[in-house]
């Protein structure tokens, strides 16, 4: 071994020894220690300081250096364990404390100033055995003032929140949280309920009432209403009663609601009256004054909406009706509108009819044809159309055809008694002619379309029922007769011509009878024809006879008055030779018209 090496090695061994003496000090240090705070503990237990005490035997059990009364130390702090959890409950506190308003964390602060009423609770009752040594752990922790501090700073902070939000500056989505936070500090950090209560529903109050009120500046009704209800139930789930938020909305509802009245805007009011209802039913609200706003102006409209409808304004009533459905049911008040302005103005029955001008000739009648009302036009390129409307309401409507001659149609009209015989409502066309006579066409109305009863011209007809047939005056006849009277007949639905109609000297016979009736006056009914040689053959009833007399230019169907002499002769015709009887004329009278 060198000299250096010695050296080093008694250096490392003189370094240790002073390191073992040092902790062998310390350690007596720490035996002495034990020892005076287990003396010290029972000094002040016998003194009856057990606060003093109980930390003495604390320190003496956190000491290992030396076993020293163990079993007294743990009987003793067994015994004032109460002011160890007190002791350590409140320093744990402190701590927490300190953190929280280091981090503006309230809701931990709260979470903090519960378990300090709790542990408050447990060790401070009146009269209790530890009360007096909570107080005293109590106030050297400082907890109290540290809290009451804490509060204050928390209350200027959601203040401030709470002014900032109420300007439109504030954190939107906070969810008013800075209100509900305020009502959760204590009243006595307020300095009373009073005081508290005052505060916080001013501030409420101011903050609730310029929001309400800039919703309603801003025309936006549903939101306002929405916003009141919201607040309202956050009222009613903190248990605060807030009743300017109602008192606001009404007052801001109330003013909307008659601006839309002043402004005859009724879809509006409408709208803002069906929200309004809505929103009192959520709120719970049986009645006030918007409620009774609504109800009464709600009356008057549809009073002016009848008053409307009973001055011939239906359109205006059907609008006023149609904007209030929403608060009532309007359905058969705008159908009974619509079913009075159709009585009133048949012609919008027709198809198109709501178009000004779009019929030249109209006609209508009431309570016939087991209709309200029947109406039947011509529009511009002479189509006949035909509408009618139930008592409930039930619109019809038929189509037709071009009424020929419609460029001279003088007019329309229901004929009742071709209506009655026929049983559907009958529409006569008349139409002007150039000779000064009418021209007069029929039409059938059925359910199932619009079908031609008759058609012919003249100065004016007459129905005869029994008989019928229909007389036409001054009738339209070929190779001229003018003024005879044309008779037309039903046969298969449908009016034709079937003879001239002429008041009889002769009685009307048939030509298988003329041997009867030698030298008589009698009349028949032939069809006239010129044979090939000049002579003029009638038909009458299936027999052919000679015409001699006053046989004029007449051919074709006519009425033949005059006597049978009992003359015959032989006439070649298409089935040969045949002796004919000679019929002698005085008169005749042509069966054929011209049709109009």
């Amino acid at each position: 071994m060198t000299f250096k090496q010695a050296i080093s090695l008694r250096n490392i061994l003189i370094i240790l020894c002073t390191f073992i003496l040092v902790l062998l000090g310390q350690k007596a240090f720490r035996i002495e220690d034990k020892i005076q705070a287990v003396n010290e503990g029972d000094r002040l237990y016998a003194a009856g300081d057990l606060i003093a005490a109980e930390n003495q035997y604390r320190l003496a059990a956190a000491n290992p250096s030396i076993l020293y009364k163990e079993e007294e130390v743990a009987a003793k702090l067994k015994e004032l364990a109460p002011i160890t959890a007190i002791r350590s409950g409140l320093k744990t506190l402190v701590l927490k404390v300190s953190q929280q308003l280091d981090t503006k964390d309230f809701t931990g602060f709260m979470e903090s100033y519960a378990a300090l009423l709790s542990l408050k609770t447990e060790y401070m009752q009146p009269g209790g055995s530890y009360e007096s040594y909570y107080r005293q752990l109590s106030a050297d922790s400082g907890l109290s003032g540290q809290f009451s501090a804490g509060f204050q700073q928390f209350k200027s902070q959601f203040l401030t929140e709470l002014g900032a939000s109420q300007s439109g500056s504030g954190n939107e989505d906070s969810g008013d949280s800075f209100k509900w936070n305020l009502l959760r500090i204590p009243d006595a950090f307020y300095g009373g309920s009073a005081a508290k209560e005052k505060l916080l529903a001013g501030s409420f109050q101011t903050h609730d009432t310029v929001k309400l009120k800039e919703l309603a500046a801003a025309g936006s009704f549903d939101a306002l209403l929405d916003s009141a209800l919201s607040m309202m139930d956050a009222y009613k789930s903190h248990t605060y009663n807030a009743s300017w938020v109602h008192e606001q909305a009404e007052a801001s509802a109330k003013k909307m609601l008659g601006g839309d009245l002043d402004r005859d805007s009724y879809a509006a009011f409408t709208g803002h009256a069906v929200s309004y209802r809505k929103y009192a039913a959520s709120a719970g609200i049986d009645s006030s004054k918007v409620l009774t706003l609504i109800d009464s102006s709600l009356a008057k409209l549809m009073k002016s909406a009848a008053r409307l409808v009973r001055g011939g304004q239906y359109a205006e009533a059907i609008q006023l009706y149609s904007d209030l459905t929403g608060l009532q049911d309007t359905t058969e008040d705008i159908a009974a509108a619509r079913i009075a302005w159709n009585a009133a103005e048949p012609v919008r029955l027709l198809p198109g009819g709501e178009e000004q001008g779009k019929y030249s000739h109209v006609v209508s009648v009431t309570g016939r044809y087991r209709a309200k009302v029947a109406v039947a036009g011509t529009d511009s390129s002479g189509v006949l159309y035909f509408a009618d409307m139930s008592e409930d309401g039930i619109v019809s409507t038929r189509t037709g055809e071009v009424i020929a001659g419609f460029e001279n149609l003088r007019s329309l009209a229901f004929d009742d008694t071709l209506s009655a015989l026929s049983e559907v409502p009958v529409v006569v066309a008349e139409s002007s002619r150039k000779d000064g006579r009418t021209s007069f066409t029929a039409y059938l109305i059925k359910p199932e379309g619009i079908s031609q009863l008759f058609s012919f011209a003249g100065s004016s007809y007459t129905l005869q029922p029994d008989d019928d047939a229909i007389f036409v005056e001054n009738a339209v006849v070929e190779n001229g007769g003018d003024g005879l009277t044309a008779v037309y007949r039903l046969t298969e639905g449908v009016y034709q011509f079937s003879e001239i109609h002429q008041e009889q000297e002769y009685p009307l016979i048939s030509a298988a009878e003329l041997e009867l009736h030698l030298f008589e006056k009698v009349s028949l009914n032939c069809d006239i024809y010129i044979d090939s040689s000049g002579r003029s053959l009638a038909n009458s009833n299936g027999r052919l006879i000679v015409l001699q007399g006053n046989t004029g230019s007449i051919t074709g169907l006519a009425l033949v008055s005059g006597q049978f002499l009992n003359s015959f002769e032989y006439v070649e015709t298409d089935t040969g030779m045949q002796y004919l009887p000679v019929f002698v004329a005085d008169s005749l009278g042509s069966m054929s018209i011209i049709l109009p």
